[in-house]
């Protein structure tokens, strides 16, 4: 192909199918395949099947790197830098000439318009470090683009606290990008935050709207704004990530319906009301992939040293990637301790929370943040806050009627009250009626009772479900729930009073 002719994505990819031919020839060998390009350059193999398909044209960088890999060098570099980037000058030509009526039509009493300009870039750094997520991110390549067009993919992580959700959502928005040229919408929702009310959606549209280009007077009210935003989103291609939900109510305002656009949610419940959405649960890591995050802030010679140190350290973690992050930095500002230092310090459970914090990371307000949101919740949300402590006092699994028996209630009763924290992701629940604690959690909820944090070591007493005879748990529920609070905000309603967490 003459390289003067190539003046569209679709004339590119073409040229770019051409270097692949032309290499396999060169090589005596079969075409390299897609996985075979992503391998060599990291990037995801439905993004490079993107490039040659004309579907995305490749960034400045991305294309030198595939032209080299395809064999290109000496004077075609630069012939192929020049076809590449007449083809972005071309392409921006024909967005501005296509936003340019919408610009000038309307006075100045007409209401928002679209602004032409450059496309919105909002998601937040991509994180230099993210371990053991290669099967999430491989099962979110359902996001991209289809063809022929057809509803917009929603993707909705879950998971507890600090397990990594938002930094596996923003790397992967991150390797998505190219996909969506029309731009990337990024918010914090506030869904599990101390002291903050969740966002409503209609501050969110407005910013949304904002980003998008209009200007204007924006419409009063949710539903305004939302019909404006879908019009707005309707010809574009477009990847929203709405981190850190609170609930399906403040995310199905914010879904846009154009074919072309993508919607990525994090939160911790499962957003099961959220029609259309594929749900993904983000776990706990496993003692190999903890390992390599750890090493990965620490030093990998620095663990090999003392294997076995390393590994009691990652135990104590309970396989959090957060606590992990925040052993391997507080190892890193360290550099002259031995790895056995800090595993001794978090052996014992009385100190295990205190010294899981580093700088602004703390694993303590991870929990604190899930457990304000059921203490400020409905009836049934505030007594399973109020019931997780008195749980606490349990070794293993529980099922609802060992509870029943802990709360002194009917198992009809400890169940609704048990399945509610399973949402929250303050308790786990590893098949239907059992039920357990991870255990910094169960840590934190020994604290929120007052009790005795070696409780958590402490092998059961003989003839006694919950290994710890008579409980006093209950005294502390009856203290608890005569004191209740008031509901928590919902997205959008004021926030009337700061609360505290209980003291013990």
């Amino acid at each position: 192909m003459e390289l003067g002719a190539v003046d569209s994505v679709e004339a590119l990819a073409a040229l770019l199918r051409q270097l692949r031919r032309r290499a396999a020839r060169q090589r005596g060998d079969s075409q390299l395949t897609y996985r075979e390009l992503a391998a060599s350059t990291g990037w995801a193999h439905g993004v490079i099947g993107d490039y040659f398909a004309g579907k995305t044209l490749p960034p400045t960088d991305r294309f030198d790197a595939l032209v080299r890999l395809l064999g290109a060098a000496g004077p075609e570099l630069g012939a192929l830098a020049t076809a590449r980037d007449r083809v972005e000058e071309r392409r921006r030509a024909r967005m501005q000439q296509a936003a340019a009526p919408a610009a000038a039509g309307g006075g100045p009493g007409s209401g928002p318009r679209p602004r032409p300009g450059a496309a919105p870039r909002e998601l937040p750094p991509d994180p230099p470090v993210l371990v053991g997520r290669d099967r999430e991110l491989a099962s979110l390549d359902l996001l991209r683009p289809l063809a022929p067009p057809g509803p917009s993919p929603i993707a909705a992580l879950d998971g507890p606290g600090g397990v990594g959700k938002s930094a596996l959502a923003v790397h992967a928005a991150h390797l998505l990008a190219d996909r969506f040229p029309d731009g990337q919408l990024y918010a914090d929702l506030r869904g599990a935050d101390c002291g903050l009310s969740p966002l409503a959606p209609a501050t969110v549209l407005a910013r949304f709207l904002r980003s998008l280009g209009a200007e204007g007077p924006l419409p009063v009210g949710e539903a305004g704004a939302g019909a404006l935003y879908r019009a707005l989103a309707a010809d574009r291609r477009l990847l929203v990530v709405l981190d850190n939900a609170y609930d399906a109510a403040q995310v199905r305002p914010l879904l846009p319906a154009a074919p072309g656009c993508a919607v990525l949610v994090t939160s911790r419940r499962v957003l099961a009301t959220v029609d259309g959405a594929v749900h993904r649960h983000v776990g706990l890591l496993t003692m190999d992939q903890s390992l390599a995050l750890l090493g990965a802030y620490a030093g990998e010679r620095r663990l090999a040293a003392d294997r076995p140190a390393a590994e009691e350290t990652v135990r104590c973690c309970g396989y959090l990637p957060l606590a992990l992050r925040i052993a391997g930095a507080r190892l890193a500002a360290r550099p002259r301790w031995p790895v056995r230092a800090l595993a001794d310090r978090l052996a014992d459970p009385r100190r295990r929370l205190d010294e899981l914090e580093y700088a602004d990371l703390r694993v303590r307000f991870t929990f604190e943040a899930g457990y304000q949101c059921l203490l400020d919740g409905g009836e049934t949300d505030h007594l399973a806050a109020e019931t997780l402590p008195v749980l606490a006092e349990a070794e293993g699994e529980l099922t609802a009627g060992e509870a029943a028996r802990l709360t002194h209630r009917a198992a009809r009763e400890a169940e609704p009250v048990l399945e509610r924290l399973v949402d929250a992701q303050l308790l786990e629940s590893p098949g239907p009626g059992r039920y357990r604690f991870h255990p910094l959690l169960r840590l934190f909820a020994l604290e929120q009772a007052g009790l005795p944090v070696l409780l958590a070591d402490r092998p059961p007493a003989a003839g006694h479900p919950t290994g710890h005879g008579p409980p006093p748990g209950r005294r502390f529920l009856d203290r608890k729930l005569s004191a209740r609070r008031p509901a928590r905000a919902r997205p959008g309603e004021p926030r009337l009073t700061e609360r505290r967490l209980p003291g013990p």
